[in-house]
């Protein structure tokens, strides 16, 4: 006949269900009464009782507000670092087929009180065992259909240099009950503290005279070095395997880029060849506009040039006015003045008409010479206009890279030389005599073929 199991698996760690706040559907309430509570201790006392000290000399050391504790089951509950506020395990001795809790009659079973007092001996040795696990809820259930034990336990780690002293960290607790760092998945500290603790459970069965299997633990019949090396290629093929996931994956995404760019390649070498085609017909549009351009800032250079009076025309104006002046000064002779010391100068009838004559030419000339200012100064700015938007055409080919292809086509549309006439003529002249002695050569070729046949 088969043994009965010993299992220890982790429990979903409602303290709720545990103290019987609420009754389940699996609880007979009749029965609730038979249940065994060893300690109960709340949440927030167990904190304080565990890490109250080390919080308030952490806080004493904070000069900042925002760096303080205030609640250190709400930073544990909010940390990124895997940390649960507490653990549970289930302890559990045969099932409800071996180890029912009650019999036909209602009264409690012979198996039933064997598993009692192997739980409460386990239940009553744990925090002896367990000295960084602290235990704050610990209840045996007799009014479910196989008697078990819920454990809950806070890790308590100590010993730290920076930040508190003192800290909730299952890891670094059952290192410092003697347990190895962990290696990995399956072979870490917690693994090998529950096999220590299915073992201790193994001793109370024989001393007992119980004989048991382990339920939970798929070692098989492999020691446990042994499970941990297997467990530790799993764990390595494992993370190939998922390596290769994320390759596979990566591989498919840069797929997916490549096609995603030939595409848009594809899409953009159609738009640049309707942008090129566009382009030409700007190139064409642009000589025509810069060839007006031109044509009119000649013209506008033409007209100032045959209108320009500031230079030489200035100058001989003021040679005629000088030499005119000097006659008009040696005609007027000075007469003494009787009644006053100011100056009278006599002129004869004729030099005062000249004299007159001069004063109109030159009042005529100073209004000639303002209005060609003003037209000398409008044919200026429109020049400046004309030579800017010269510029900026010329700027705006050399922008899209058709400096090149411009002037090019420039060149094609200048008049060509003699030279270049008399060459192509030339050419066209050869081609005609080329073309003619092809046609006389054929008929002479077909009457010799006659001939012959």
């Amino acid at each position: 006949m088969a043994g009965r199991t010993i299992s220890f698996p982790k429990g979903d760690g409602s303290l709720a269900h545990n103290n019987r706040e609420f009754i389940a559907n699996n609880v007979c309430p009749e029965r609730t009464g038979w249940n065994k509570t060893y300690i109960r201790e709340s949440i927030a006392d167990a904190y304080e009782k565990c890490f109250g000290e080390a919080v308030r000399e952490y806080n004493a050391g904070q000069k900042r507000n925002d760096r303080k504790i205030s609640n250190y089951v709400k930073k544990i509950e909010n940390s990124d670092n895997g940390e649960n506020v507490f653990y549970e395990n289930i302890v559990q001795l045969g099932t409800k087929y071996d180890t029912p809790v009650v019999d036909e009659d209602g009264n409690l079973t012979e198996a039933a009180k064997e598993a009692v007092d192997l739980l409460d001996e386990y239940a009553r040795t744990f925090q002896e065992r367990n000295p960084n696990l602290h235990l704050f809820n610990c209840v045996l259930h007799l009014d479910e259909a196989t008697p078990h034990l819920h454990i809950d336990y806070i890790p308590v780690a100590d010993g730290y240099k920076k930040g508190m002293k003192t800290r909730n960290s299952i890891s670094k607790a059952l290192q410092q009950m003697g347990f190895e760092k962990g290696k990995g998945r399956y072979d870490n500290e917690v693994i090998d503290w529950e096999a220590r603790e299915r073992d201790y459970l193994m001793d109370l069965c024989r001393e007992r005279g119980i004989e048991v299997e382990i339920k939970g633990d798929k070692r098989d019949n492999l020691t446990l070095p042994e499970y941990k090396a297997v467990m530790r290629k799993v764990e390595c093929l494992e993370a190939e395997a998922e390596k290769l996931d994320k390759q596979n994956e990566t591989l498919e995404q840069c797929n997916g880029s490549l096609q995603k760019r030939a595409s848009d390649l594809h899409g953009q070498v159609q738009e640049m060849e309707v942008h090129n085609k566009e382009l030409v017909l700007q190139a064409q549009e642009l000589t025509e506009q810069i060839e007006e351009a031109e044509a009119k800032e000649k013209a506008a250079q033409e007209v100032l040039a045959k209108h320009d009076l500031r230079a030489d025309t200035f100058q001989s104006i003021s040679k005629e006015v000088a030499a005119e002046t000097k006659n008009m000064k040696s005609a007027a002779v000075p007469v003494a003045n009787l009644f006053s010391s100011e100056e009278y100068v006599k002129v004869k009838k004729s030099d005062w008409n000249k004299i007159l004559d001069a004063f109109n030419k030159a009042v005529s000339r100073n209004h000639l010479l303002e209005k060609y200012e003003k037209k000398i100064s409008n044919l200026e700015k429109k020049i400046a206009v004309l030579t800017e938007q010269v510029k900026k055409l010329k700027r705006f080919v050399a922008s899209r890279g058709l400096g090149k292809a411009f002037v090019e086509f420039v060149k094609s549309l200048a008049p060509k030389t003699m030279k270049q006439k008399l060459e192509d003529a030339k050419v066209d002249a050869d081609e005609h005599n080329h073309q003619r002695k092809n046609s006389q050569v054929l008929p002479e070729k077909n009457k010799r073929w006659q001939q012959e046949m």
